[in-house]
């Protein structure tokens, strides 16, 4: 055999390595190129989240899970010196105060807790009659003699019939406030607008407001009388500052002295806030009467203000961002329109109009504009002895389900009043102090007409009360009190629902990569 023949054949070994590489290659890149032109292709729309809105910033409506309500101090004078002889000096008298606490539906915790305090660690819960009884109700009593307190309600699911609401009252026989005075407590929020009676001699209107977060915020007040229909320049600046869990005052008298009517806006902060005035009258050295007023709310070509009765000494206040016609009518039990007076609005300007006694068989009073507008009452009684005292009347917008409470130790008469061309009906539970329903009742009102109905025709011990159907029925409730009565007094307060339909609103979130360092 030849030398070549001994030799081994590596070539075809070789050759075939060369193919192999050469494959695998080829095939590396076409897996890297499909894998670029994935990520650059344009995703199936069921594989990408929907985006929450175009370009940097977004919107998407969120529901309530967590209501917070605030409640405030008794009634109080707002100068309590102590200089001068005493029988010259101010005081509170025999003051007494009391709060109710409602939940409703499907809630999962309410707690009340003092204002100041900032934690849970002193917090009150509300409790309910148990799951045997079939209610669905927690309440909770209490006074307001040791501060201002915050109601917060979690909720387990935001929907319709699930919510809260708070009343409280304070009433005195002996003092400089003699009376009652009562309020629905408030929810915060961005912006307050007040109508007011006017800063006459002996009125004090004082502003609180309060701030139930953990952040400070600063405001900005805004005021308009019955001659100007731009903002005032006030003599105490226009700027309150409100610390974390904490409350702060103006003193509106004193910011605009002499004023017949005012309208009070107060917001401009990034922190919601709750707010209220404390209104004291006095002649001389003689009580007239004192009352918190609540804001007005939103404005309203048509504006329904239950509680007034027959015999009430009624003053209006209105008020509309722009030029505008006012029609105010009487509205009783049959539905038959009694006109009160007509007035012309100029944008900005309060409009105060004395529509005397309340006539027989008033219920309340239709307020209906050409332009949106706010309106509001103030309602006096007097006594066979010549005390006086008074309340003031706001509006509240109907909703299908909506409560009220009662505050312990007080009575009260409840005012429907159907805002439509056409009959309602709708159904009024009863709930003690419990929260076990002590009844309830159908009620049938005519086409523009009202009815009044006393809890205590429903029930025995009724604490709180829920109107089921009040798409368009607007009430409330006029509170009465044993104490100031049999002392010969007169007392007259008034508190509004509050809804229990599911609350909303509308969250924006906007882009900023600033934020990130």
């Amino acid at each position: 055999m030849s030398e070549h023949d001994d030799r081994r054949d590596t070539s075809a070994p070789k050759s075939r390595k060369g193919v192999y590489r050469a494959l695998l290659a080829a095939v590396t890149l076409v897996a890297l190129l499909v894998a670029v032109a994935v990520l650059l292709a344009p995703w199936p729309s069921w594989l990408v989240d929907p985006a929450g809105g175009t370009g940097s910033a977004g919107a998407r409506r969120v529901h309530q899970t967590e209501l917070t309500y605030y409640c405030p101090s008794r009634m109080a004078l707002s100068d309590t010196g102590t200089y001068g002889d005493s029988q010259f000096q101010a005081n509170d008298g025999d003051m007494v105060s009391s709060a109710r606490y409602g939940a409703f539906g499907s809630v999962y915790r309410a707690t009340v807790s003092p204002l100041t305090n900032g934690s849970q660690a002193s917090a009150d819960t509300l409790k309910g009659p148990g799951s045997e009884t079939g209610s669905s109700v927690k309440t909770l009593s209490g006074s307001l003699d040791q501060g201002s307190r915050v109601f917060d309600t979690h909720l387990l699911k935001a929907k319709s019939g699930t919510g809260a609401t708070a009343s409280i009252a304070s009433w005195a026989t002996t003092g400089d406030l003699q009376g009652l005075a009562a309020t629905t407590c408030q929810v915060p929020s961005l912006r307050h607008d007040f109508l007011l009676d006017g800063t006459q001699t002996g009125t004090t209107q004082q502003l609180v407001v309060a701030n139930p977060s953990s952040k400070a915020t600063s405001l900005q007040v805004r005021v308009w009388d019955t001659k100007h229909g731009q903002p005032l320049q006030l003599s105490t600046g226009s700027t309150l500052n409100v610390g974390a869990n904490g409350e702060s005052t103006m003193e509106l008298s004193s910011a605009v002295p002499g004023a017949d009517g005012l309208f009070v806006s107060v917001g401009g902060g990034e922190t919601p806030v709750a707010a209220l005035v404390r209104s004291v009258r006095m002649d001389g050295l003689d009580a007239k009467g004192s009352d918190f007023v609540a804001p007005v709310g939103r404005e309203s070509n048509d504006v329904y203000l239950p509680g007034i009765d027959e015999g009430d000494q009624v003053r209006l206040l209105m008020r509309a961002s722009q030029d505008g016609d006012a029609t105010v009518t009487w509205v009783n039990d049959k539905g038959t329109p009694q006109k009160a007076t007509a007035q012309h609005l100029e944008a900005g300007k309060v409009v105060v109009a004395d529509l005397s006694a309340a006539p027989q068989g008033a219920m309340g009073l239709r307020v209906s504009g050409s332009a949106k507008l706010n309106a509001e009452a103030s309602v006096t009684r007097s006594g066979d002895g010549g005390h006086v005292d008074f309340a003031f009347v706001s509006p509240a917008a109907p909703a299908a389900r909506s409560a009220i409470a009662l505050p312990d130790r007080t009575d009260g008469e409840l005012t429907l009043l159907n805002d439509s061309d056409k009959a309602a009906n709708a159904t009024i539970h009863a709930y003690d102090g419990q929260g076990r329903e002590a009844g309830s009742r159908i009620v049938n009102i005519p086409a523009r007409a009202g009815v009044r109905v006393n809890p205590g025709d429903i029930g025995g011990n009724v604490s709180t009360l829920t109107l089921v159907g009040g798409d368009h029925i607007e009430w409330g409730m006029r509170l009465s009190q044993s104490d100031v009565s049999g002392a010969g007094l007169v007392g007259v307060a008034y508190v509004s629902p509050s809804s229990l339909e599911r609350q909303s609103t509308e969250v924006w979130a906007k882009a900023d990569r600033s934020i990130v360092r």
